[in-house]
């Protein structure tokens, strides 16, 4: 609390100002109040970043579905197979500003936080997750998409064939949560080379 001593002569007043213990409380109960409000927005703020994903992934599969569309709609079915592990970035009028483009077999320590990216090395389409998404357990979070042409293969020559294989879509498939750090002792390599060592131990 400030103090304020009057004086008689001139009538004018003097502030003593706040003690150093007085400044002191004040500073930790500032400090008490930031952390516990910076615990309570955690929760919030993961839930913001998880809820643009999933808008993202949605706008991400209607414009699959639109750009085979139009594949049909010119009568080039036949090329329907070059949209299998297309950049669905690519696809977008507008990526959002987090993405960072197409990069070969980057390093897990060149992506900033809330940053998409494709990697051409392994044909994916990367999100690295905030640390709000992270245990002890998963360490760096990365949501990792492919796309794939989906059909029936009637003719069973493994590839889509116009005519014959019931063509049921171009689908935006979201792969088992991969942590190089945990599962492959990930130290700075590439998520390919990462994605290679996990599936030689399998």
């Amino acid at each position: 609390m400030r103090r304020v001593n009057w004086q008689q002569s001139g009538g004018r007043c003097q502030s003593a100002g706040f003690s150093f213990l007085e400044l002191v409380v004040v500073i930790a109960i500032i400090a008490t109040l930031i952390a516990v409000a910076t615990t309570k927005l955690v929760p919030y703020v993961a839930e913001a970043e998880r809820v643009a994903v999933m808008r993202l992934e949605g706008q991400l599969r209607n414009v699959l579905v639109m750009e085979a569309a139009l594949y049909i709609a010119r009568g080039d079915s036949a090329s329907l197979p070059q949209l299998d592990a297309v950049n669905p970035m690519a696809l977008v009028l507008e990526p959002p500003a987090t993405y960072l483009g197409e990069l070969h077999a980057p390093t897990l320590d060149q992506l900033p936080e809330r940053s998409w990216h494709f990697d051409t090395s392994v044909k994916r389409l990367v999100y690295h997750a905030s640390r709000g998404f992270e245990t002890p357990e998963s360490g760096p979070v990365l949501y990792q998409y492919t796309v794939r042409v989906a059909y029936v293969d009637r003719n069973s020559d493994v590839r889509y064939s116009p005519g014959i294989d019931d063509f049921q879509g171009v689908r935006l498939h979201r792969l088992p949560q991969h942590s190089p750090q945990a599962q492959s002792g990930y130290t700075g390599k590439s998520l390919a080379a990462s994605t290679a060592a996990v599936n030689n131990t399998k």
